[in-house]
């Protein structure tokens, strides 16, 4: 696979269509066999990590996700001493903020879903948690290979997080969830705030997945930012 780099929104979106990867193959090509340190933020019940666990070698494991009882799931069903699993919630800062959890527990989200989603029926309740920031949390000594971002529309605060690390060049690859519609209150597309934000720290947009639709709309997809 050609990894291109872009360094203009203009240029990352005309490229968009043309870049949907097979993820593994990608990840493959990045990182061959090597032992890697995965960050997996917003792990919910696990099924990305579980795709990872086929075919990727392992050095170590970090998960934070914010539901409690998914965290202790997930503390129960990986008892590996190589994966870490943090009950909580990361963004940009220490703080209390509230949490909308929902029946479909990949939905729940630091904000309210817009109401075009039907899901208010769904909501289970509202709690305050605990947030901090990665910078905050992870080790400072730790360099990381891959890490993914899937937090329900708290993307570009986890990313402002992270810029320590991310100015270091302390993580190559990331993966997050990039938005076109208002999924969330509040939370419009996110896409020219993301590109601009690792074009800031030299990050570039080398490819995309799980582009989704609905009704000839385009709604949200994966994109991956690789360290130049």
């Amino acid at each position: 696979m050609i990894l291109k780099y872009y360094q203009k929104i203009d240029d990352a979106l005309s490229y968009l269509f043309s870049s949907v990867c097979d993820e593994k193959k990608l990840l493959k090509s990045i990182f061959g066999k090597k032992k890697i340190v995965y960050v997996d933020i917003g792990t919910n019940e696990g099924s990305f990590l579980e795709y990872l666990l086929k075919f990727c070698n392992f050095k170590q494991i970090f998960c934070y996700e914010p539901i409690l009882r998914l965290s202790n799931e997930l503390k129960q069903k990986y008892t590996n001493q190589n994966i870490e699993i943090f009950n909580l919630a990361l963004s940009d800062k220490k703080s209390f903020k509230k949490f909308y959890e929902y029946k479909i527990s990949s939905q729940s989200s630091l904000y309210r879903q817009n109401d075009i989603f039907k899901s208010l029926k769904d909501l289970k309740k509202i709690s305050k948690i605990k947030t901090n920031s990665f910078d905050n949390e992870f080790p400072k000594r730790k360099k990381i290979d891959f890490c993914k971002i899937d937090v329900q529309g708290e993307e570009i605060n986890v990313l402002r997080g992270m810029s320590k690390n991310l100015k270091k060049k302390r993580i190559k690859l990331l993966k997050i969830e990039i938005t076109f519609i208002e999924r969330y209150i509040g939370i419009k597309s996110n896409f020219n705030q993301i590109i601009s934000f690792f074009l800031k720290y030299n990050y570039h947009l080398i490819s995309i997945s799980k582009v989704k639709y609905k009704n000839n709309r385009l709604l949200f997809m994966d994109a991956y930012f690789l360290s130049k």
